[in-house]
């Protein structure tokens, strides 16, 4: 009864607010309130704070809020790949020093270009640094004061035999930007990828910086691998599979959109397409998907991405 009379009594305010405020304040104040029914995707019991945990033989991942990254101890130090900012490389170096207090940080790898991954590496104080080569290029488009520089530039497949571990630095081409990287421990039968691929969680606003083709064809290179764990770069953890089924789900996604735009025509040409985009996508997505982490807040935003994407071709 309690919830009812809340609904009720917002639902009254929002009606009162329509008619005392101008169209484009009004509009302003709806569209704030619809940006923060997505604040529940980042939040929650099992995401917020801070965790240390080993999955592996000499694997270990760290979680920070809704980052992951993964560590690696070799005879020479340790591996950290993505140090997603100061705050959090803060944290990660005092587990470090806790738990691994003969061990420094040897080498720190970035997955690809991207600030919110890169920022914060001097925390750290690693003796080399290894980016895409292309990496370079990009910062120096964007205040990156904050983001360590390379010592070694890679390009392509590239095995990293670093203090007895090997480590696959696998290309995924144009995905997640063009110079993103997943990795492949095959001693350890295990793959981290940097926003590509979660666990029964859907995807932030459709991936940002996604060429869906590209995107698709390295989910299956990953796919197609000889592993048994799976480690993201946001929220949990989990198998193979769980990587499979998050491909599938993105694929249903991309092709539902494509059907949508086959049958009511692509953006822009008739009334009420957007409606009919969304019967058309929504309902088999809930069907398969409802129950998965982010369905409610990210559904909307991965739509119009889709769409977008089917109908520009990217």
């Amino acid at each position: 009864m309690k919830k009812r009379l809340l609904i009720i009594l917002t639902v009254a305010v929002l009606l009162v607010g329509a008619v005392l405020l101008t169209t484009v304040k009004w509009r302003a104040i709806v569209l704030k309130i619809v940006m923060t029914t997505v604040e529940p995707y980042f939040h929650g019991a099992e995401i917020d704070g801070t965790k240390f945990e080993q999955i592996g033989d000499k694997v270990y991942t760290f979680q920070w809020n809704w980052y992951r990254n993964l560590i690696i101890v070799t005879d020479v130090g340790l591996v950290v790949i993505d140090p997603m900012g100061s705050e959090a490389a803060t944290a990660l170096k005092k587990e470090l020093d806790q738990r691994f207090p003969d061990k420094k940080v040897h080498t720190l790898i970035y997955s690809h270009y991207h600030l919110d991954h890169t920022r914060g590496g001097a925390v750290l104080a690693p003796t080399e640094v290894i980016a895409h080569e292309k990496c370079p290029t990009y910062w120096q488009e964007f205040e990156h004061q904050d983001v360590l520089e390379p010592t070694r530039l890679i390009a392509g497949d590239t095995t990293l035999n670093i203090g007895g571990g090997e480590i696959k630095a696998l290309y995924m081409g144009l995905s997640h930007t063009d110079t993103l990287y997943a990795f492949h421990l095959p001693s350890e039968r295990l793959v981290f990828t940097a926003d590509l691929g979660l666990v029964k969680s859907v995807a932030p606003a459709g991936v940002p910086d996604r060429y869906a083709p590209g995107y698709l064809a390295a989910l299956n290179r990953l796919a197609a691998l000889d592993f048994q764990t799976f480690v993201p770069s946001h929220f949990g953890y989990g198998t193979r599979q769980d990587l499979i089924a998050w491909r599938d789900m993105m694929e249903d996604g991309r092709r539902l959109a494509r059907e949508a735009i086959q049958k009511y025509g692509s953006l822009g040409v008739r009334d009420d397409q957007m409606a009919n985009y969304f019967n058309t996508v929504y309902y088999p997505m809930r069907e398969k998907y409802g129950s998965w982490h982010g369905f409610n807040e990210m559904f909307i935003l991965n739509l119009v991405r889709d769409i977008e994407g089917e109908a520009l071709g990217h």
